[in-house]
């Protein structure tokens, strides 16, 4: 009678999940919730015996639960496409613009966000020396690699982003909440810089856009302290989510030569998350 297992909360589910009215009952909410995971009309949903429909309700419910919670991943495939995550320091005008219309309902607009914030990866350098060089010398020393310099995103446009919305509407929540959130975090920090670099000249521009990007990175801390452990993910092993209709996966960014940097020990997986705690604290300290 029922379908496969939920396996986690996409975006779609999140939102019927949430809109249902805060004062519905749990027997409102269950009937409500089921029609649109079953895809079942009201009346057939009330012809369920009312035990294996509630003991479903509660199976999902606790999946919500578990697979909710923010974490932020920079690239992602999604059927067997790499989208990665635009760089908050480069992007457009036109961007910011469409971005804070679709913020103002996050909840609702959440899906065509997503289809804004990561687009289709045209050629990235995960694969080159400097690349495993530069990321290697850094996880050694418990420093974050900024990978935005080393992959390239299709260029922006908003008709493109409507047409994806219908796909990312199956991005898992939790993946959507943690770019979300590390996207509202960091462009605190480019907001002050936008009418500065508007009004600057060429040699002014550069200087702008190379401080902004060396305070981005000293802010990843907090931001990776807010939205999971996804981007230590790729930074040290190279290793992000592959999404397809029977699931999630996890898949490794496609090198030509993967075993010359080696898999780090789990000294130094460690070693780095400490370091970010660390330097977390001082921030905070800080403020």
């Amino acid at each position: 009678m029922f379908m496969e297992p939920m396996k986690y909360f996409s975006i779609k589910d999140s939102l019927v999940w949430n809109n249902i009215p805060e004062d519905a009952t749990s027997l409102d909410r269950c009937e409500q919730f089921m029609s649109y995971y079953l895809n079942n009309t009201l009346d057939e949903i009330r012809d369920i015996p009312a035990a294996e429909l509630s003991k479903k309700y509660l199976e999902i419910s606790e999946i919500y639960e578990k697979t909710s919670i923010p974490i932020f991943y920079p690239l992602i495939e999604i059927e067997g496409k790499l989208y990665g995550y635009v760089d908050i320091s480069q992007m457009t005008l036109g961007e910011y613009v469409d971005l804070e219309k679709l913020c103002k309902e996050p909840q609702t607009n959440l899906a065509q966000i997503m289809a804004i914030l990561y687009r289709p990866v045209i050629e990235h350098k995960f694969d080159t020396l400097k690349f495993k060089a530069v990321n290697s010398f850094n996880v050694a020393s418990k420093q974050l690699t900024n990978i935005w310099d080393y992959y390239t995103l299709q260029k922006y446009n908003y008709s493109d982003s409507v047409v994806n919305t219908k796909m990312m509407e199956l991005l898992p929540v939790s993946f959507a909440t943690g770019a979300l959130g590390f996207f509202l975090l960091l462009t605190s920090l480019t907001k002050p810089n936008m009418l500065a670099y508007s009004k600057a000249n060429l040699k002014e521009k550069k200087e702008i856009m190379k401080n902004l990007k060396a305070t981005m990175i000293k802010q990843m801390p907090k931001a990776l302290a807010d939205t999971g452990d996804g981007l230590l993910q790729f930074i040290i092993y190279q290793k992000l989510p592959s999404l397809t209709q029977q699931g999630i996966n996890v898949s490794q960014i496609s090198t030509t030569s993967s075993s010359s940097t080696g898999s780090p020990s789990k000294k130094i997986w460690h070693l780095l998350k400490e370091g970010i705690k660390n330097k977390n604290r001082i921030l905070t300290n800080i403020k």
